[in-house]
């Protein structure tokens, strides 16, 4: 089956909407289709991308390893979003590597034909969309670091990674290291969101069953603790 009608929602993706239709349903029928299994590391830091990679299900870990060693979660990408597009239209390395979950969907553009799009003024929108998204989303994460405490930041990652799917697959051991705390605080304020039917909790997967009601408890929070920033979550 072709990309195209396995996964017309794509079609509608940020980086091609301004394109034509027919030039949207050749990018994705242009595409490898590849499956991950399990935890596999996509892209590396330092090295060239081959490739632009559009997720077509499931998550996407965007991490950093500093000089000294230190590794920093980023973001999650996950469906509709692409990775690698920006290093190969500046032929510079990888700015941080990528891991995609298990059990994750995604589509590969191979550089030939993404170089033929950069004429296209609807594509050149969508790369711009793109960087605008990205700045958007390092201020919201700065202000989340600097300002907002465990059981703010944890309802921030939850609402961000479940933007496009409400089913998270994560152990709360990954949920620790990104939020920055113990897994034992994680387990504490997950059973706090669970009891008020904010989230359901099984082996490995968390769902958000009420992302609008999760808001509104992140914003009580805010009030709470009297936060003078307020990250938008996207």
């Amino acid at each position: 089956m072709e990309n195209s009608r396995r996964f017309p929602q794509l079609l509608r993706t940020d980086l091609l909407r301004d394109l034509p239709e027919e030039e949207r349903i050749a990018f994705l029928n242009a595409c490898k289709l590849r499956v991950f299994e399990r935890r596999t590391e996509v892209f590396t830091q330092g090295e060239p991308a081959e490739f632009l990679m559009l997720i077509a299900h499931g998550l996407v870990e965007v991490s950093y390893v500093s000089q000294d060693g230190h590794k920093v979660i980023v973001y999650h990408a996950g469906p509709g979003e692409t990775l690698g597009e920006i290093e190969l239209i500046a032929e510079k390395p990888c700015a941080a590597s990528c891991y995609a979950f298990e059990n994750t969907t995604v589509l590969l553009l191979p550089p030939g034909y993404l170089s033929e799009l950069m004429t296209a003024p609807g594509f050149i929108k969508g790369i711009a969309r793109s960087l605008h998204e990205v700045m958007v989303r390092d201020n919201n994460s700065k202000a989340v670091d600097q300002f907002y405490s465990v059981e703010q930041s944890l309802c921030s990652y939850l609402l961000s990674m479940s933007g496009r799917a409400t089913k998270i697959t994560i152990s709360q051991s990954y949920l620790a290291n990104v939020v920055g705390c113990s897994r034992q605080t994680v387990n504490r304020e997950l059973g706090v969101l669970r009891d008020a039917n904010l989230i359901a909790l099984q082996k490995g997967v968390i769902e958000v069953l009420d992302r609008d009601a999760l808001q509104t408890w992140l914003a009580n929070l805010e009030d709470k603790n009297g936060d003078s920033a307020t990250a938008e979550i996207i």
